[in-house]
């Protein structure tokens, strides 16, 4: 009914036995450790914002503090230049004023997307247009 071992088979299947079960341990830490990596940080659930899909804010400035003027967090804000034929507008425009969680919408002549201001004081705002109105 039972098989006899020997003591040579018998360290084999104790052996093969430690094997699988450091493997399984293994297999197991690295999953674990995966999942644990794909845990959206507390940080981005603080940093939503509410996406205003009704009215749309239209700059022809690339800078931020133009747009901080005429724009509200979260609103879609289309960035049509006075001139044509710089490329790199649009993009600067982007990656200054757009929120790159949502999608942007980018060709040569201008930008599309969700508004979203770079963090900056309000001093450095009003030294950057010149001006003394307050900026939210």
């Amino acid at each position: 009914m039972f098989k006899k071992f020997t003591f040579n088979e018998f360290r084999f299947q104790s052996l093969r036995l430690k094997t699988f079960t450091f493997k399984s341990a293994l297999l197991s830490a690295m999953a674990i450790f995966t999942l644990a990596a794909c845990k959206e940080p507390a940080a981005a659930k603080e940093q939503a914002i509410s996406i205003d899909q009704e009215q749309l804010c239209e700059v022809q400035n690339w800078q931020k503090d133009a747009t901080a003027l005429a724009c509200k967090v979260g609103q879609k804000v289309l960035f049509l230049p006075t001139t044509f034929g710089n490329e790199q507008l649009p993009v600067l425009f982007a990656a200054v004023n757009c929120d790159h969680r949502f999608s942007i919408a980018l060709t040569k002549g201008g930008v599309a997307c969700i508004y979203t201001p770079l963090k900056m004081t309000a001093a450095e705002a009003r030294d950057a247009i010149g001006k003394d109105e307050i900026i939210k």
